[in-house]
């Protein structure tokens, strides 16, 4: 402690023989910088363009870099030090304050006092007693004794706590026909429209099977009283049939239909009348070209009159003045 207590006292430019040594090694891989731009003086900021056509950002005035490796280190780093060196600045200057002498003699500034061997205990692996330790009161329990573990309140679990999915029976989705989830919580497409062109649709028994009670292969059935909506039931017919039923497409209900209808028709005479005032526009716009394109063409007739007009008075006129001149 003592010996970089008085070392400090030794440092040529303020800072250790180690930050000179990174500084130095740091100056030679200046190589990569090939121009530095200053954009303003009052803030220290210039640009630094790299060989690999990448520009970074250098402010002296508040030590950072945009490559971020002089905040980390406390020490300026290649980009810096080519600024420095275009602007013939000193870079002890821009080396952080804590590797410089003031900090370092603050550090090493109080007195750290060595400490004498006092005679303790020492614990026997094998056996667990405590021996040696003359100091130690008579009275001192030489074992150390396991902690204590109270026991807890109320009568303890005999069985185990049973899993939430334990003899549940496995949820099958039947817009999609994966495990674990139903149709009203299903982020899946439908595998009806998952086709392999436009035009080419898939149906679902084709991706999904459904079995009835008699394990047999369950019939697809359209609804009568819905709209298109299909169910699945037994294949059999009348009473050999068994009583499985299980809904293949969501439920639409008549008015949310209705609704559906209504809001349709409502878009497409939205669209028609939006189109029709377009068209509107449109023939209006050609009708306004039309009659501006007619007013061009009559003032250029005029134009080509009044130039012929003109040509004729001033042959009159020549000639009047020949006639005059004889």
């Amino acid at each position: 402690m003592d010996n970089r207590k008085f070392g400090v006292e030794k440092w040529k430019n303020g800072v250790g023989e180690r930050i000179e040594k990174k500084l130095k090694k740091t100056y030679e891989n200046m190589g990569s910088v090939m121009e530095v731009q200053r954009f303003n003086r009052g803030i220290g900021e210039y640009s630094v363009r790299l060989s690999n056509d990448r520009c970074l950002v250098v402010r002296l005035s508040e030590g950072t870099c945009s490559c971020k490796w002089w905040q980390l280190r406390g020490l300026p780093c290649v980009h810096a030090m080519a600024v420095i060196e275009r602007e013939k600045f000193n870079v002890y200057d821009y080396v952080s304050p804590c590797y410089k002498a003031p900090m370092q003699r603050t550090i090493y500034m109080n007195v750290i006092h060595p400490m004498e061997t006092h005679d303790v205990g020492i614990v026997d692996g094998d056996t667990g007693h405590v021996g040696g330790g003359d100091e130690l009161d008579e009275d001192f329990n030489r074992r150390i004794l396991p902690p204590k573990n109270p026991r807890g309140a109320g009568r303890s679990r005999k069985r185990r706590i049973e899993s939430q999915t334990q003899g549940v029976k496995a949820r099958r989705c039947s817009k999609c026909g994966e495990l674990g989830h139903y149709k009203n919580t299903c982020r899946n497409p439908r595998v009806d429209v998952d086709a392999d062109y436009v035009g080419d649709i898939v149906p679902v028994e084709e991706f999904m099977t459904y079995q009835c009670h008699c394990q047999l292969e369950a019939k697809i059935v359209e609804h009568h009283d819905n709209y298109r909506r299909r169910y699945a039931c037994c294949p059999k017919q009348d009473e050999h049939a068994c009583p499985y039923f299980e809904e293949v497409d969501p439920e639409y209900p008549n008015r949310a239909m209705e609704v559906i209808d209504e809001l349709v028709a409502e878009m497409r005479e939205a669209h028609d009348v939006l189109l029709k005032e377009r068209n509107s526009q449109y023939w209006m716009e050609e009708e306004d070209r039309a009659v501006e394109g007619r007013m061009r063409a009559e003032v250029d007739e005029v134009k080509d009159v009044l130039s012929v007009a003109l040509a004729a008075v001033m042959v009159l006129l020549a000639a009047v003045l020949v006639m005059w001149s004889f």
